[in-house]
């Protein structure tokens, strides 16, 4: 959410963070299907607010420098995972809510620097 004085409202990044771990959490067993699409659905949400602040960040960054170049890789490789859709079946749905995790937490990371 923008903020009217143009900034980005500032990220929760203790609760997007304890996200990315119930998701990338080792279980014993395969999660239940409605614990993976609960799980996807909130990193979707946290990814796209996150998304934002990146391109943001990026604006402010000099083009052509090796930090604009990264933030651009890293806003391209999170746009990539927020378009992809899960193969259909339980496991695929569970790869997917990984890589999905994964990569909120690379976000995360850098956004916290």
């Amino acid at each position: 959410m923008t903020l009217m004085t143009g900034d980005v409202e500032p990220l929760d990044l203790v609760t997007i963070r304890a996200t990315v771990r119930r998701a990338l959490q080792v279980r014993a067993r395969p999660p239940r299907a409605a614990e993976v699409r609960e799980i996807t659905v909130t990193l979707r949400k946290h990814v796209r607010r996150m998304l934002r602040v990146a391109r943001s960040r990026a604006e402010e960054v000099e083009q052509g420098t090796m930090a604009w170049i990264q933030w651009t890789a890293l806003i391209h490789r999170v746009e990539d995972d927020l378009d992809r859709v899960a193969e259909p079946g339980r496991t695929a749905a569970a790869m997917y809510m990984d890589d999905l995790g994964r990569t909120c937490r690379r976000l995360a990371d850098c956004l916290d620097e």
